[in-house]
């Protein structure tokens, strides 16, 4: 009789526990961003499903990159961590995750908790089987302890709560792994697309500097003009013509400022900033150029490197035909993304070269242009040529000017676009 009973109030125990912890879960769930330990590998350190911790702060960044992450400059070298972590795709993968995480979750951490509540109860009944010396007694607690025991774990089944535990957290790692697999094509495309945005807005920004030279040299003319006219050495005509000119070179800088500002806006809206604090934003500087890299480099090792992290060419390779039966639209599928990709590389590779040629061309331009505006400076102010002659000399300055420093960034750009290329982004 007394066995019964034991076996009948631990049942009851062990019902009201798991009605107790599945009430307090179903009120309140947890995040979608909480860390869990990789079934696979229980001894690695907790990562969090989302890549982020709960500041939002990527797993593993070191303060320096996270601190820059979070300010208003978009850099060259972290708008693959903005498209990552802070971008639209990136909110809408948290999103996805945490719309199934939040219920998987409450599954996992219910059948933790009832596990908790039952290794509890173990305990209690082995403090109750040594406290008491009725044999019967003892046998009753031996009893339940090995029922509840089975219930958490057993060798010889696989309908336990350890095992319907592990499976909830493999269902939900899988699960987190596709949605993250599923929006890859998309980030690699958002990358590209960001990329060259950024080199964009470095030539636009050449351009505005270009721009407001002109418009400097344009209002200088003019004023000289008009002081001439007003001492009858200067027509009406030229005085319209100053004008027109100086017109002329605001309405170019003006609307070179609003196609950086329209550049900028964008990029920032895509890569995560609030549209109210796009006006804070500004693109960072384009980075130093590299002269030597290309020459340091293999062509083949590095399109063998490329086809490991390009997007199409893994989706070819992944491509399965359910019946092969010789040369099948797989193959060729296949086979166009490898030469595809083997042109594009050998593309780059070849502008790298050639952007390095131009600038050396533009460079040695712009020095030569240098000595004529010298030489025209000095000849004016001894009143040796004209204004037209040197007005001429100035203009082919500022847009040599220009043409060097563009062609500075375009040899920049082909070696950045080569070195995204190796890493997909392509």
């Amino acid at each position: 009789m007394k066995r019964n009973i034991l076996r009948t109030a631990a049942g009851v125990t062990l019902t009201l526990a798991v009605m107790s912890c599945n009430a307090a879960l179903a009120s309140n769930p947890m995040p979608g961003t909480r860390t869990l330990t990789p079934v696979y590998d229980p001894y690695t350190k907790q990562q969090s499903l989302t890549g982020v911790d709960s500041q939002e702060r990527p797993n593993g960044m070191d303060d320096v990159t996270w601190a820059r992450l979070q300010d208003d400059v978009i850099d060259y070298d972290e708008i693959e961590n903005l498209v990552e972590y802070r971008s639209i795709i990136a909110q809408q993968q948290y999103a996805a995750i945490d719309n199934i995480a939040v219920d998987m979750n409450t599954i996992v951490d219910s059948l933790s908790s009832t596990i908790e509540d039952l290794n509890a109860m173990i305990s209690d009944l082995k403090d109750a089987k040594n406290s008491t010396d009725n044999e019967a007694e003892k046998e009753a607690y031996e009893a339940s302890i090995k029922m509840i025991s089975a219930m958490i774990n057993s060798s010889g089944s696989t309908d336990t709560l350890h095992v319907a535990k592990s499976s909830a957290e493999s269902g939900l790692t899988s699960t987190v792994n596709r949605i993250k697999m599923s929006m890859h094509g998309s980030k690699v495309s958002i990358v590209t697309g960001m990329n060259a945005a950024f080199i964009g807005y470095q030539s636009l920004a050449e351009l505005e500097q270009m721009y407001q030279k002109q418009v400097d040299m344009y209002q200088t003319i003019y004023d000289s003009t008009q002081r001439s006219w007003a001492v009858g050495m200067a027509t009406d005509l030229q005085v319209k013509k100053a004008e027109a000119d100086l017109k002329s070179a605001m309405i170019n800088l003006n609307k070179n400022r609003d196609n950086m500002r329209s550049i900028r806006d964008k990029m920032a809206l895509i890569l995560g900033w609030d549209s109210s604090n796009c006006a804070n934003v500004s693109i960072g500087a384009m980075p130093a150029y590299d002269e030597n890299y290309i020459f340091t480099r293999n062509l083949d090792n590095d399109i063998a490197e490329a086809r490991l992290h390009n997007v199409k060419y893994g989706t070819a390779q992944g491509t399965v035909d359910k019946n092969i039966t010789g040369y099948t639209e797989t193959d060729i599928s296949r086979n166009e993304a490898r030469e595809n990709l083997n042109v594009s590389m050998s593309d780059l590779y070849n502008t790298v070269i050639r952007a390095a040629s131009e600038n050396n061309a533009a460079q040695a331009g712009y020095a030569l242009a240098a000595r004529q505006k010298g030489q025209a400076e000095r000849s004016y102010a001894v009143g040796t040529v004209g204004n037209g002659e040197y007005q001429g000399a100035l203009v082919q300055y500022i847009v040599s000017e220009a043409q060097a420093n563009m062609a500075m960034i375009n040899a920049s750009a082909a070696v950045l676009n080569y070195q995204a290329a190796l890493k997909g982004f392509v």
